[in-house]
C-alpha cells in the first residue's frame, strides 16, 4: 500500500506530530512511502525521510521516530535552541533588516540531523513547501534539487518573523510555504497514494459533520485595548495574531477542499458502477463516458489528527518550551491512540 504522511506547520507545535508519530509509527506500525511537509512539518518529514524504504522500511521508520522524540525533548531547551533575536527586534524592521529573529541555530540542527545523501537514497518520495515572494507561487522540492537544504530552510521561514531564503541561481527569493499552502494535500494526491494520513498541529475538534470554523484561540477585549500611554498593543503582537488568523484559515481551507473533492469522486465512482449496464448509446451512457473523463482524480480515504488542546496558554508556535514540548508529545500520542478522537473521519 502507497500510504502518505502530511506534516502541517506550527512552529514549536511540531511537537504534537512527534507524539502522533509514535502512535501511527512504532504502536501501530504504520509505514510512509510519500511525506509532505511545510514548516515545521517539513523539518519534521525531511528527518523521517532519511529512513530507507528497504529491507525493513517499518522498523528503519520506527528507529527514525525514536531520534526525532529525542531531538525535540533534549536539543530544543528553548528558543533559542531554534532562533534568536536580532539587534533591533521589530524596531530593525523599520530600520531595514529582513526579519526579527535569525534562524542561526535551526541551521545547526539542520545540518547535524540531516543527510542529503540519505535522502536521495531511502526511496521514499519526499518533498517539501514554500511560497515564492517573486512569483506568488507555492511549490515543492525533493531531494535531488542542487538547493534543496536551503529550500528546507525557507519552508520554515515565516515573512517578517525569520529570513526569506534568497536562491540567486534561479532568481528567487523563498518562504514558509505555508503563505500559500499549509497543508500541502494536492502534491500528495498528485502521488496517487491509497490513503493519507495528516497530522496538524492546532486545537481542532469536529463536534459534528463538518469541520469547525477555527482552530485559531479566542482572546479578551482586553488583550487588545491599548492603554493611555499607548504602549500595550505593538506591531509585534499584530503581526502574530494576523499569522495566526491566516495560518488557520488556509489549512482548513485545504482540508475542506480536499474532503469535497473526496465526497464528489466517491459519488461519481458509485454512478459508474450502478450505471455500468447502461445501453451504448443511451444518454445516460454518453454522460458517464463525460464524468469519468472529467478528472483523472480518485477518492483517497484521508485520515486526519489534531491536537484537542491549545499548546500552552497563547497556542504561541514561537515557544519552544521544554515543558511545552514534553506535553505535546504525551498529547500527540494519546491522540493517535485513540480513533475516537481524530479530527476526521
Amino acid at each position: 500500500m502507497r500510504r502518505a504522511l502530511v506534516l502541517a506547520g506550527g512552529g514549536a507545535r511540531g511537537s504534537y506530530q512527534v507524539g502522533m508519530l509514535q502512535s501511527l509509527v512504532l504502536d501501530q506500525r504504520l509505514d510512509f512511502s510519500i511525506i509532505r511537509g511545510v514548516s515545521v512539518g517539513a523539518l519534521n518529514a525531511s528527518f523521517l525521510a532519511q529512513a530507507p524504504s528497504s529491507p525493513d522500511p517499518v522498523a528503519a521508520l520506527q528507529r527514525k521516530v525514536v531520534e526525532l522524540e529525542e531531538l525535540w525533548r533534549r536539543e530544543i531547551r528553548g528558543n533559542q535552541s531554534v532562533y534568536k533575536k536580532r539587534v533591533g527586534g521589530f524596531g530593525g524592521l523599520v530600520g531595514g533588516a529582513d526579519s526579527i529573529y535569525s534562524l542561526k541555530p535551526l541551521r545547526g540542527l539542520i545540518a547535524k540531523h540531516v543527510a542529503l545523501d540519505a535522502l536521495r537514497t531511502s526511496g521514499r518520495d519526499f518533498k517539501v513547501g514554500t511560497a515564492s515572494l517573486v512569483s506568488a507561487r507555492y511549490q515543492e522540492w525533493g531531494p535531488e534539487d542542487p538547493a534543496f537544504l536551503e529550500k528546507l530552510m525557507a519552508s520554515a521561514s515565516i515573512p517578517a518573523v525569520f529570513p526569506f531564503v534568497e536562491v540567486k541561481a534561479e532568481r528567487d527569493v523563498l518562504v514558509d510555504g505555508g503563505v500559500r499552502n499549509i497543508t500541502p494535500l494536492s502534491g500528495t494526491f498528485a502521488a496517487k497514494p491509497d490513503e493519507i494520513y495528516v497530522l496538524l498541529t492546532s486545537r481542532l475538534i469536529r463536534t459534528g459533520s463538518e469541520l469547525p470554523d477555527s482552530g485559531a484561540t479566542e482572546e479578551n477585549y482586553e488583550q487588545w485595548q491599548d492603554n493611555w500611554l499607548g504602549t500595550k498593543v505593538n506591531g509585534l503582537k499584530v503581526l502574530e495574531r494576523t499569522i495566526e488568523i491566516l495560518s488557520d484559515e488556509i489549512y482548513l481551507d485545504d482540508l475542506r477542499g480536499a474532503l469535497s473533492w473526496n465526497a464528489l469522486l466517491k459519488s461519481k465512482d458509485a454512478v459508474v458502477a450502478a450505471a455500468g449496464g447502461a445501453p451504448a448509446n443511451g444518454e445516460l451512457a454518453r454522460a458517464i463516458a463525460e464524468l469519468q473523463q472529467s478528472t483523472e482524480k480518485r477518492h483517497v480515504p484521508i485520515h486526519v489528527l489534531a491536537p484537542r488542546e491549545w499548546y500552552g496558554k497563547s497556542n504561541s508556535s514561537t515557544e519552544f518550551s521544554p515543558e511545552l514540548i514534553a506535553r505535546a508529545i504525551d498529547h500527540g500520542r494519546e491522540i493517535g491512540a485513540d480513533r475516537s478522537k481524530w479530527l476526521w473521519p
